[in-house]
């Protein structure tokens, strides 16, 4: 659309050129011999406002833009990105691709930075030009290219805590819980202290009904982070579900206090989940992780024969 813009203003600076010389070529035809030295500086002047203003919307719409985008390209690959793509043709490449992204040619810039991925053989290179090629299938929404850029980034860097999460993340999102543990757990041998692989494996057991084993993981990252607000929100719920409320009730001021979003969503979902309990409460608001309690208490009834259903050892 910019570029459209663009042309469109293009073409009225050169119509307003063309009419500017057909209407100084009819002016001194018609114009009486002794205005013509008037008519003539008038119309120079006319000519170096249009000049000015033409120069003006060039510099500013065309040339400025595009000097920033490569600058902004240039900065991408680090502090001296002008000496590298000097000295690496494989740096040039994925400057050209970035570059070729910014001007929105999301092809151009999808076939340099494969390119220059094919070519990297440092592990930084590589997970440079991954993620730039995740920023662009983000942006066209592309699922499958985006987690096969978290799988390659992974491979070329299993080390890395960030990289371990975000895969995890993906596959949780998606249901995969088996691979998201996995992946969490690779993120907490190189990182113990990475909070977020906690909550993500805490909710995971919550969501598998292990109430004990998401507690102890829950607990366990108050102690690394005791200002986690989502921690102490997925406590409250925990104790809720247990019908423990001044635990529930401390929980969930903590998390209040340490600035969890949707202070009163959370406040709902709690008073829900306590007010159940005493069969006060027709089930609105209540989280999808409790949904399961309420399926497995069902199952406690007596089946045929006399036996026993599952039993709840909560």
């Amino acid at each position: 659309m910019k570029n459209e813009r663009g042309n469109n203003t293009l073409s009225s600076v050169g119509m307003c050129f063309l009419g500017f010389i057909l209407g100084a070529g009819v002016t001194l035809i018609f114009a009486e011999p002794e205005n013509h030295l008037f008519m003539v500086i008038l119309l120079v002047l006319i000519a170096l406002s249009l000049i000015f203003v033409s120069a003006r919307y060039i510099v500013s719409e065309l040339v400025l833009p595009r000097m920033a985008k490569r600058r902004a390209a240039l900065r991408a690959l680090g502090k001296h990105g002008v000496r590298i793509i000097r000295h690496d043709d494989t740096a040039k490449i994925a400057y050209k691709g970035i570059l070729a992204l910014l001007n929105d040619d999301t092809a151009k810039a999808e076939e340099l930075l494969q390119k220059a991925l094919s070519l990297s053989d440092s592990r930084q290179n590589q997970l440079f030009c991954l993620e730039w090629l995740r920023n662009l299938y983000e942006n066209q929404e592309n699922d499958s290219k985006v987690l096969w850029c978290y799988r390659k980034a992974v491979e070329y860097a299993p080390d890395n805590p960030e990289f371990q999460s975000r895969l995890g993340h993906y596959y949780y999102v998606e249901g995969k819980l088996d691979q998201a543990l996995y992946c969490f757990e690779q993120a907490l041998r190189y990182d113990p202290n990475n909070g977020y692989s906690y909550y993500i494996m805490g909710k995971i057991a919550l969501i598998r009904g292990e109430d004990e084993k998401a507690r102890e993981i829950l607990e366990k990252l108050t102690k690394i982070n005791e200002n986690h607000p989502l921690c102490h929100a997925e406590l409250a719920e925990y104790y809720a579900m247990k019908g423990n409320a001044e635990k529930a009730e401390e929980e969930c001021k903590k998390s209040q206090l340490c600035g969890v979003k949707e202070p009163d969503e959370l406040n709902r979902r709690i008073n829900a989940m306590l007010s159940f309990h005493n069969t006060e409460y027709d089930g609105n608001d209540l989280p999808s992780v409790y949904y399961r309690r309420l399926e497995k208490k069902r199952s406690e009834k007596p089946v045929h024969g006399g036996g026993l259903g599952v039993i709840d050892n909560d």
